[in-house]
């Protein structure tokens, strides 16, 4: 075995991978990316925030619809980049805030602190609209969304059926999330769904936070948005954007958690006792 050839190939392995994720540290585009969460919630979105910053600021849309909301991790962080970069757009978050079977159910408290939140911070620009998807897809024009999300009832059906419903209320630069492209059990279908799109249109996926795909469906994309696809392409530099927004995603997941674990503690500390009389 030569020793010495293996120690001389490892320094240069090493530093040409980091002058590639150094470019992409670089890219002014992604400053946004690193900007504080205001909301957290638990919610596997969590480590997508950081890209959700970056993607408003790279495809700065007018109108913006999450099919699936929940706590409303995903939609407040696109609304609190919007906010940020003083954009004109609408959004709409449809949802019953009923639960499902992959959502599991849940109370009337999770529509409350939804509300409040987006009451209290984006009601200018963002409405929330309680009702299923099929019902509100008339409400909307041809032809206008150029950001939808969907993160509805994950099922490979339920999925496909979404996207096709909403389809014709896409723009011409229009890009399609899905959410839980990672994900290979209880029946989850969402990856078949990315992956029959993705062979029609440019794509890029991330598998942290159980997956998120990024589909270009309008014709007309950004710079920013036709470089992340291009990205998909090239093997260094797809891990390079993968890296840079796990990690960022994994810190605001933690932040989360550490806020769980200090309400906790707050809750096992004894009552302060009264002072002493004299």
């Amino acid at each position: 075995m030569n020793h010495a050839s293996d120690q001389t190939n490892e320094p240069e392995s090493t530093s040409s991978g980091l002058e590639s994720f150094s470019r992409v540290l670089t890219d002014d585009r992604l400053k946004i990316a690193c900007m504080r969460p205001i909301y957290l919630a638990t919610s596997a979105w969590l480590e997508h925030i950081p890209f959700a910053f970056w993607l408003v600021n790279g495809q700065r849309p007018k109108k913006l619809v999450e099919l699936g909301t929940h706590y409303g991790a995903s939609y407040f962080a696109f609304c609190q980049a919007i906010e940020k970069l003083t954009l004109g757009t609408t959004c709409y978050a449809i949802d019953t805030w009923k639960g499902d079977q992959h959502a599991g159910f849940y109370d009337e408290e999770v529509y409350a602190i939804v509300t409040a939140h987006n009451n209290a911070l984006y009601s200018r620009f963002s409405r929330l609209v309680r009702a299923t998807f099929d019902d509100s897809v008339t409400y909307f024009e041809d032809g206008a969304i150029d950001l939808l999300h969907i993160d509805g009832l994950h099922t490979f059906e339920a999925a496909q059926h979404d996207f096709q419903t909403w389809r014709p209320k896409l723009s011409e630069s229009a890009i399609v999330l899905l959410h839980d492209t990672n994900v290979r059990e209880r029946e989850f279908g969402v990856g078949i769904l990315f992956a029959q799109l993705s062979a029609e249109h440019p794509s890029f996926e991330f598998k942290h936070g159980h997956g998120l795909g990024v589909i270009g469906v309008g014709k007309n994309q950004p710079a920013a948005i036709q470089g992340l696809f291009e990205a998909s392409k090239h093997g260094p530099t797809h891990r390079d954007y993968c890296e840079f927004f796990a990690r960022l995603g994994r810190a605001c997941a933690d932040a989360h958690c550490v806020s769980i674990l200090q309400k906790q503690l707050q809750s096992l500390r004894p009552p302060s006792l009264p002072p002493a009389s004299s």
